[in-house]
């Protein structure tokens, strides 16, 4: 049985994600559900397209993937679903599968618009529960992509992360965790790292690059190969988001020679 991975902005207040679980539970009484996070910042897709990327590599070669950021909720804005190298992605057309569409090779998608797999009277505000969650139920209990609607080709673009080369390298903040480590572009095994390497972000220039958290001894900015296989920038013990005063989309910019 596919596993359903629920990814949303909802936070764990509201009743908002206990009952997409029962509609799924109604739908398909043995289904396995994971919730891989709630706490996306609301309406803030970004956040989200980089913690699916972050996180899909690590889930079985069947799974599915329901993902309900969605500020457009109502509009006419589409919901798609397709498989991406063998795992189901079930959102929005609003960019959240962008990073992982831009990694994919085999892409195949359908526009979700057979109300036959919707709840019978769909609300204009939680199609999280009229339709993301039956669709999701259907889907783990075998039904194909091609049922639910039209093929849907999306637009790949390219990665977020950034080509590296010797001399001066632009990229960008695209995440930062609660520890405040900062996530940049560019992943850690294209960077070339010498002596004279340096990393800018605002004022604040990073010299130092090291492959764990605590092998710096002090209270200053470093470089670290992050777990997600980036580059981030951290202080051992400290908060690095708070002390540069950074956010996600900021330019930064790496020397490397």
């Amino acid at each position: 049985m596919p596993l359903i991975v629920l990814l949303t902005d909802f936070g764990s207040r509201d009743y908002f994600v206990g009952v997409m679980k029962g509609v799924i539970a109604g739908i398909n009484p043995v289904a396995r559900v994971i919730d891989l996070t709630h706490e996306i910042e609301p309406q803030n897709i970004s956040q989200a397209a980089f913690i699916l990327w972050a996180s899909r590599k690590f889930f079985p070669e069947d799974a599915i993937f329901v993902n309900v950021i969605d500020p457009g909720v109502g509009s006419e804005r589409k919901i798609i679903c397709g498989r991406i190298d063998g795992q189901i992605f079930l959102a929005p057309d609003n960019g959240l599968l962008d990073y992982v569409v831009a990694d994919g090779n085999e892409i195949n998608f359908y526009e979700v618009s057979n109300k036959k797999f919707f709840l019978k009277n769909v609300s204009t505000t939680f199609h999280g529960r009229d339709i993301f969650a039956p669709v999701s139920a259907y889907l783990s209990r075998g039904n194909r992509l091609n049922e639910f609607g039209e093929p849907f080709r999306y637009q790949k673009v390219k990665p977020f992360y950034s080509t590296i080369a010797r001399g001066r390298n632009e990229g960008k903040i695209v995440y930062q965790d609660r520890f405040g480590n900062v996530f940049t572009s560019f992943l850690w095994n294209d960077v070339l790292l010498s002596e004279n390497s340096r990393l800018k972000i605002s004022s604040k220039v990073i010299t130092k690059f090291y492959l764990s958290y605590s092998a710096s001894k002090g209270k200053s900015l470093i470089g670290v190969k992050g777990s997600s296989g980036l580059l981030e920038v951290a202080v051992n013990l400290g908060n690095a988001a708070k002390f540069l005063k950074s956010a996600i989309g900021q330019k930064i910019t790496l020397i490397s020679k």
